[in-house]
């Protein structure tokens, strides 16, 4: 047994490397296409009534599409695995029929949801006008088809996780900008804020349709027509979902919660918070997506071989690696994220006002950052785990925690009671959650507070030794991305020289193995 763990490390290791490049190469393509987009949004509709429509009217598909996705993946790889591992020929035949099942929901919900457009955006948006939930009910129905292809696009995607295939899920991250760039350019004028949403559905149907055709034709694939909905592995799928799903509905209401409150505010309000959230999660995905995606089907099969020391291995150095990636982040840019998001967003539509806003909110939001990216690997262990009923029930205690502070600060802080709220609230639910599987796990991974604290201090003075370079140039546009780039550099370098920490090496031979195997091939 253990010449057979050695045997696989070294294979095992090179694998989620690769993965995790191609993910996050996809990611950081991704990343700077919907960096444009947003630009070209702000510059085109600002940060007022029209967007707040808009946002508003994004929030329940995609708290739907929230819930079940994320649901869907954090269970339904885990059985997908475990057959897979027993090598049972039920194999196809729980993953067809549970597809089938998927896309019959997904298409009840989406009906319901053109029906009854208008109410819903009543109750989500207590403090809008006639006239602006006629508008936002208007979007909400062409966005509700959106459920259904993402659906179906999660379920393959994570077939094709499982399968080690990242290229052609990995491509919606590029494609969704893309269209909306182009839609918004062409359609602004005559569809307003409309282009931006029927932006969303084409990249959604597209990212569908080339998942399918790869789905039929890889031979691996067995997908059939079959509607088994009684098999144990579907009906096991479905007892994990169920506390999930009935946990998530409350856990990820947070912006429920945030349009609920912020309607009732200023115009402009819910645009800012928005906008602010929006790049944060520009920041998240390139952090953790490549790391979560390609390490929990690896977690996955680990939990089913009942491999718990590789199991830890991978969840220790996932969340040392998440955290030291994640902290320069929260440092630099929330000292000198200002003039950045000045540069990018200061035009057209988006005035002076909006920028100190939205800087003001997305400051207090990265606070949260590293908290996210953790939360990303010690939720899906405990999904791993088939521990659903765990992590649901913390995430409705976290949400109860997260209402009552929006509700007792909104007075005071207006629409900044949002991120700090956020913030305590991130935190509060990293804290509980790696507790709650250290002692589930024991001995999971060695004391953490040296580490963090050598982190967090590199970034501290990285951010020091450019402070001068940032009043030098009086937080000029142009130079403050050049400065904050610096301070990163700087970052990796004390990190590696001067506390000794390995993830800075870690990256550097990631990247030039890569550009090795790319020179050679």
């Amino acid at each position: 047994m253990p010449n057979h763990n050695k045997d696989l490390q070294n294979p095992l290791k090179h694998e989620i490397a690769k993965s995790s490049f191609i993910v996050t190469v996809f990611t950081i393509l991704g990343l700077g296409l919907s960096f444009l987009s947003s630009i070209i949004i702000a510059a085109k509709f600002g940060a007022g009534e029209h967007m707040d429509v808009f946002w508003a009217s994004t929030t329940l598909p995609l708290f739907i599409i929230t819930i079940l996705s994320g649901s869907l993946n954090f269970t339904f790889i885990p059985v997908f695995a475990e057959y897979r591992t027993k090598n049972s020929p039920e194999t196809w035949q729980v993953v067809s029929s549970f597809i089938n099942l998927n896309i019959i929901v997904s298409i009840a919900l989406c009906i319901i949801g053109v029906l009854t457009a208008y109410p819903l955006m009543s109750v989500i948006t207590p403090g809008f006008s006639h006239e602006k939930l006629l508008k936002a009910s208007e979007l909400l129905r062409w966005l509700f088809p959106i459920i259904v292809f993402t659906l179906i696009n999660e379920l393959l995607a994570s077939v094709y996780y499982s399968n080690r295939r990242f290229i052609i899920p990995s491509l919606n991250k590029i494609i969704s900008p893309g269209i909306t760039i182009i839609y918004v350019l062409l359609f602004h004028n005559s569809l307003s804020t409309k282009s931006i949403v029927l932006a969303m559905l084409t990249a959604s149907f597209i990212q569908m349709f080339l998942l399918v055709i790869g789905f039929l034709k890889k031979k691996e694939f067995n997908y059939s027509l079959t509607l088994n909905f009684a098999h144990p592995g579907v009906l096991k799928i479905l007892k994990l979902m169920t506390p999930l799903v009935l946990g998530m509905t409350l856990y990820s209401a947070v912006p429920l919660v945030d349009r609920f409150i912020l309607s009732t505010l200023t115009t402009g309000s819910i645009s800012h918070i928005g906008y602010a959230m929006k790049l944060l999660s520009a920041i998240t995905p390139v952090i953790a997506s490549g790391i979560a995606i390609s390490v929990f089907p690896i977690m996955s099969t680990y939990a089913a071989e009942k491999n718990w020391v590789e199991f830890k291995k991978i969840i220790n150095k996932s969340v040392r690696m998440l955290f030291f990636m994640s902290i320069p982040f929260v440092v630099l840019f929330g000292l000198y994220g200002k003039p950045i998001i000045q540069l990018f967003f200061e035009r057209g539509a988006f005035k002076s006002i909006d920028t100190i806003a939205v800087y003001s909110a997305f400051a207090i939001y990265l606070i949260s950052l590293p908290a996210i990216v953790i939360g990303s690997i010690i939720s899906q262990s405990f999904y791993a785990l088939q521990e659903t009923k765990i992590i649901a029930l913390i995430g409705v205690l976290m949400i109860i925690l997260y209402i009552i502070l929006c509700v007792s600060l909104v007075g005071s802080l207006s629409y900044l009671a949002i991120p700090i709220s956020y913030a305590i609230y991130s935190n509060c639910t990293i804290l509980t959650t790696t507790i709650v599987l250290k002692n589930k796990i024991k001995k999971l991974w060695p004391p953490l507070m040296l580490f963090l604290g050598k982190s967090s201090i590199t970034a501290l003075l990285s951010a020091g030794i450019v402070y001068p370079l940032m009043k030098f140039t009086s937080n000029n546009i142009l130079t403050t991305p050049i400065v904050c780039a610096l301070g990163f550099f700087l970052y990796f370098i004390i990190g590696k020289f001067l506390f000794s920490l390995e993830e800075p090496d870690l990256i550097l031979q990631l990247l030039k193995n890569k550009i090795f195997k790319r020179a050679n091939s």
